[in-house]
């Protein structure tokens, strides 16, 4: 029998072709991750490849031995996976890519971790050890719920989206410092249920602190609410020199004075020399128009409220609900125009492109640079703001030496004091007793 020409070659050529098609398809796949092996201990490489894996049950085990590996382990998963790492910090995840934020978020300890590239430590131990053995201060991070999930308190999720996918600060925190976070307690959490499914959560209250500690876990410094990018790595480098001049300092309490008196000097030389600026406030005006702190057992929460700006907008709303009298965040007319302020000590430039990309990737949408430029006026408005109602006093319990010697004692203090949400309230201000909404007592 003859086989034509034309009919030869389709039967040679087809399975060839198809052959073809299917190795350019496995091309295109993302390789496998290695097979679980009980025996050897498995490669870094291996353990980030195996992190998103499908099988969360492998993928956990994975990720839990990143995590033991500390910043190594962190440092492979971000190096092997940094096409895909792009495309997150860009906003524009491909499928798939979803599994590795959430390994990134769990290696790093940061929810949101992949836009920062940060590794956190939660056990101060630990990082008082890695601090030890790298010569650096360690800047602790206390807030109100946990830094690696989505509803922490507002303050840290600014610091997630404005501060920490800063690239420049965040180079900064990484190269600088040992990083640690820990819980003051949950964050209080509002909830509305639509009665079919549906429900909106929100934050209520809380407000966070960066402390500079040195390698023994003494504070150095206190940095109190919401900060600008380049605010926050003024304060921070203010805090570096001052852990550099003071670590073998014969009188450590001395030499912190001396350096926070010093600090405060220059922020009042910094109004000194820009009050002639149109719209600016003198020193003390400035001060004067700032709420009083009145440290009580059981402060209300109205009260505390009024201590921020920024965070108050995605609070305030939520917590009318829940008071009888309501005493505003801050009154306007009393109180400078903090952006102007701000603008006096350093010049905005635009929110970080990490920035404007984690916002893509949460809200699901584009056009969120409008966004990130209001929210970045928030920080650095608060920034300005907060130099004057925390940082101010804590400068001046260094320098009266009046500063406690631990981290857990000055926590306390600030959290009473400052923040007027002390931890002798389990309520942190929110149970009004004089509200008759005929409903039982909240117990």
């Amino acid at each position: 029998m003859v086989i034509g020409m034309t009919k030869l070659a389709r039967v040679l050529l087809l399975p060839a072709l198809a052959a073809l098609a299917v190795a350019a398809v496995a091309l295109a796949q993302p390789p496998a991750p290695p097979p679980e092996d009980a025996g050897a201990e498995p490669s870094l490489e291996a353990l980030a490849a195996r992190a998103v894996h499908p099988d969360e049950a492998i993928a956990d085990r994975a990720i839990a031995a990143l995590r033991a590996h500390g910043p190594g382990g962190h440092a492979v998963l971000l190096r092997q996976h940094r096409d895909a790492l792009a495309r997150l910090r860009d906003g524009h995840p491909a499928d798939g890519d979803e599994r590795l934020r959430r390994a990134i978020d769990r290696v790093s300890g940061q929810r949101d971790g992949h836009s920062s590239g940060l590794y956190w430590y939660t056990d101060l131990d630990e990082a008082r050890r890695e601090a030890r053995r790298r010569g650096r201060p360690i800047l602790s991070l206390r807030l109100l719920g946990r830094l690696d999930e989505e509803l922490s308190c507002a303050n840290s999720r600014f610091f997630r989206t404005v501060l920490y996918a800063d690239a420049e600060l965040a180079g900064r925190l990484r190269d600088r410092f040992v990083l640690h976070w820990s819980s003051e307690r949950p964050a209080p959490r509002i909830e509305i249920d639509m009665g079919d499914g549906r429900r909106i959560v929100r934050t209520i209250t809380g407000n966070s602190v960066h402390y500079v500690l040195d390698a023994e876990g003494r504070p150095i410094d206190a940095i109190v609410g919401l900060y600008g990018p380049r605010q926050m790595a003024r304060m921070l480098e203010d805090a570096a020199v001052t852990h550099a001049a003071c670590r073998s300092a014969d009188d450590r309490a001395a030499c912190l004075a001396e350096r926070h008196a010093e600090a405060e000097r220059r922020l009042e030389a910094g109004y000194r020399a820009a009050e002639a600026g149109p719209g600016f406030p003198s020193y003390r005006a400035a001060i004067a128009s700032l709420p009083t702190l009145a440290p009580s057992d059981a402060p209300s929460a109205t009260a505390a409220m009024r201590l921020t700006v920024g965070k108050a907008v995605v609070e305030t709303p939520a917590l009318r609900m829940l008071q009888r009298s309501w005493v505003g965040p801050m009154e306007p007319s009393t109180e400078p125009a903090w952006p102007v302020v701000a603008d006096a000590f350093d010049r905005a430039g635009p929110p970080s492109p990490t920035t404007v990309g984690l916002l893509r990737l949460k809200l699901g949408r584009g056009g969120t640079e409008p966004i990130a430029a209001r929210m970045l006026t928030t920080a650095r408005s608060d920034g300005a703001r907060n130099e004057l109602l925390f940082h101010r006093p804590i400068h001046g319990w260094f320098s009266a030496r009046e500063a406690p010697e631990s981290f857990e004692a000055l926590n306390a203090r600030v959290y009473r004091e400052l923040l007027l949400t002390p931890a002798s309230d389990p309520w942190l201000g929110l149970r009004a007793d004089d509200l008759d909404d005929a409903l039982e007592a909240a117990r």
